[in-house]
């Protein structure tokens, strides 16, 4: 029989293509985590950006409907138009409290000032006293109508030139939107009337920025992000906050940040951004097309830097966004490396299976060969002295007697292979029932000496007992303990060689982790086992290429029986063999009372 597993070769090459292919997936699974990262950051900074604009054209949309129905076409000594202007926006308006007031401001020469206020409830304008909080205004209109008249067109011309939003500015300092009415012809501009839509706090703050918030920051789970709008930097002013404190220190790790009333050239994304308007659902082309203007309005004065509003945006998971990206590409490298992984165990347990399957095939061929040649043998005698006899050939008593003993001597060598073969199957499907009671180490050994006497007998080797009186019983099963030390013998008489000796040592041993036990080792002085076919010679199947070049038969079933035996009667077996120098196979049985019995 040839040397078990010398076809390496295909399954060398297989291990080293796997390793190959996987090692190129994991580098290819790598680069793509690491691409989808970079998309990932991309997608989520666009998207983020694209809220924060939407964020920011949606205010300013709502604060800026009311100038599109009070726009510039009723003129001076028309102030009935706009209440009813006015009237018409309250009803059909989201929030329409989000204007505290509006005037009509006549800035005239001081102490010649005067004011108008619109009373909803009447829908008219009402004479008022002129506000002290429009003070700042009233120092900007008379800057205003000290201009050249150039001047003041190229301010006025921040919009669309016919516009619903021309002409009105903001003041971030009172919250209100001013525009001048459009002078009668041959007036003087220092007689122009202003208007002023002064916005609740209030309503921007517990109302719209809420609502903002979570219409364009908003994730399945709530909201994805921390927002806050907040006012100056030394004397920082919490205007709305998604979550209690966020906003009120510097937030150096935002993800976003944009000016709410910054002018037009200093937008956070360096582009001018234009929001468009509807005037009605009936709307022409004409009116939208003149409703498209700038996306926020221009400033009256110089604001302080504690008067501008800023909205601020951080990731709610992971801290910045940069880091919750980090974070799911170490989550998702994990999960697809852990995936990996899994596949290559399941690879190499494949691998593996692959060659046990393909080693236990030749070894069972193996077996068969072997058994078939094990019966052909004595069935041969046995046919030719059946022959013999039956054809006269043998006539004298004596021949006849002497080939009654040959034909007895190979049936019970028949039925000694079948019942090893059918011992080894039981043991397979755990059939076989035992009966342990207290035996002596002295009681195994003579019972398996008798069952092996016809096979020392014949191959008169020369038996050296050494066993000890007074050993400690072990609990056991005799039939089953004689049969696995009658195959350690047998193994013995076919491995011993030239020198034709058996020894059989009992002994006590106290083991450091399995107490008390009884060794009975089997040894002889043959041609020893490789250390290369140690590690399989309890295998089933298993004959080592020394045996078989020597022409040793055998079924290679006879040590795993006697192992099975072992383990069996909570013992072991164990091998101390090199080659040329003889084996010892040692018996190890728990005394009787031990720990480990």
């Amino acid at each position: 029989m040839k040397p078990l597993l010398n076809d390496r070769s295909p399954s060398t090459v297989l291990i080293i293509t796997t390793a190959v292919v996987i090692t190129i997936l994991a580098v290819l699974l790598y680069r793509w985590s690491n691409q989808v990262s970079e998309a990932t950051t991309v997608r989520l900074a666009d998207s983020l950006q694209m809220s924060m604009v939407n964020w920011h054209l949606n205010l300013f949309r709502d604060l800026s409907d009311v100038c599109l129905a009070l726009r510039d076409d009723a003129g001076r000594g028309h102030e009935d138009v706009y209440a009813r202007r006015f009237g018409d926006w309250r009803s059909g308006a989201p929030y329409p409290d989000v204007v505290a007031s509006l005037y009509i401001l006549r800035p005239g020469a001081a102490p010649h000032r005067s004011a108008l206020r619109l009373d909803p409830a009447a829908q008219r304008f009402e004479p008022a006293v002129w506000p002290s909080r429009f003070d700042r205004l009233y120092d900007e209109f008379r800057r205003l109508a000290s201009l050249p008249q150039d001047s003041r067109r190229s301010a006025a011309a921040f919009y669309p030139p016919g516009g619903g939003l021309a002409g009105w500015s903001f003041d971030p300092v009172s919250l209100s939107l001013v525009r001048p009415f459009r002078s009668d012809a041959g007036e003087s501009s220092a007689a122009e009337d202003w208007i002023v839509i002064e916005l609740n706090r209030d309503v921007i703050q517990n109302r719209i920025l809420p609502d903002l918030a979570y219409r364009y920051f908003m994730g399945v789970d709530g909201l994805d992000y921390l927002v806050a709008v907040v006012a100056g930097t030394a004397k920082r002013q919490v205007i709305y906050s998604s979550d209690p404190g966020f906003g009120e220190e510097e937030v150096a790790d935002a993800d976003g940040r944009m000016d709410v009333f910054g002018d037009i050239t200093k937008k956070a994304f360096g582009s001018s951004i234009y929001v468009f308007h509807k005037l009605s659902e009936n709307a022409r082309l004409s009116e939208l097309t003149a409703s498209i203007g700038a996306s926020w309005f221009p400033l009256i004065g110089t604001p302080s830097e504690n008067q501008h509003w800023q909205l601020i945006v951080r990731h709610r998971r992971g801290g910045a966004l940069g880091a919750f990206v980090a974070e799911m590409h170490r989550r998702d490298l994990a999960i697809s490396f852990g995936l990996l992984s899994l596949l290559v165990v399941s690879v190499a347990m494949l691998i593996v299976t692959s060659q046990r399957a393909h080693r236990l095939a030749k070894l069972q061929m193996g077996f068969v060969t072997a058994v078939s040649h094990e019966l052909r043998t004595p069935l041969t005698i046995i046919s030719s002295a059946a022959q013999n006899i039956g054809r006269g050939v043998v006539e004298d008593n004596d021949q006849v007697k002497q080939y009654g003993r040959v034909i007895e001597t190979q049936a019970g060598r028949l039925s000694g292979l079948l019942e090893e073969i059918l011992l080894f199957a039981a043991a397979k499907e755990n059939r076989l029932r035992y009966n342990p009671r207290p035996l002596d180490a002295a009681e195994i050994i003579e019972a398996a000496l008798a069952s092996a006497a016809g096979l020392i007998e014949a191959s008169r080797f020369t038996v050296v007992r050494e066993i000890p009186h007074g050993l400690p019983k072990v609990m056991g099963d005799l039939p089953a303990l004689t049969q696995c030390l009658q195959n350690l013998i047998t193994n013995a008489l076919k491995y011993g060689g030239e020198s034709r000796w058996l020894g059989i040592r009992a002994s006590l041993v106290e083991a450091p982790a399995a107490g008390a036990e009884i060794q009975i080792s089997v040894s002889d002085r043959g041609m020893g086992v490789d250390p290369r076919d140690a590690p399989h010679i309890f295998e089933p199947f298993y004959r080592s290429p020394s045996a078989t070049a020597a022409q040793i038969h055998g079924t290679g079933l006879g040590l795993s029986l006697a192992k099975s035996i072992a383990e069996a009667m909570h013992g072991r077996l164990t091998l101390k063999s090199a080659p040329g120098a003889g084996s010892t196979f040692t018996l190890h049985l728990p005394c009787l009372g031990s720990e480990s019995q």
